[in-house]
């Protein structure tokens, strides 16, 4: 899978996370976002034989994930819906 770019809030920003200070914090943060690129990689599109591609996560003050990517078609999204709930 290609690079994951993964965001957290922190106050009302979103910072990078190999911006944040807290190691803690950024190496979770950046290993559930890994986490979710490995599992889109397997997830292949029926009509194209593509996956996702630009994949984003934000996480905000509590913790939940916003994913966002781009997909080549609609097959695709709901596919990636499907197997990740």
């Amino acid at each position: 899978m290609s690079d994951v770019k993964v965001t957290v809030a922190v106050g009302s920003r979103q910072v990078a996370v190999d911006d944040v200070k807290d190691r803690r914090i950024a190496t979770a943060f950046a290993a559930a976002g890994q986490d979710i690129g490995d599992r889109l990689a397997e997830i292949v599109c029926p009509v194209h034989a593509k996956s996702a591609t630009n994949v984003r996560v934000n996480f905000d003050k509590r913790g939940n994930a916003d994913l966002q990517y781009d997909s080549c078609c609609e097959a695709l999204g709901v596919k990636i819906g499907k197997a990740l709930g």
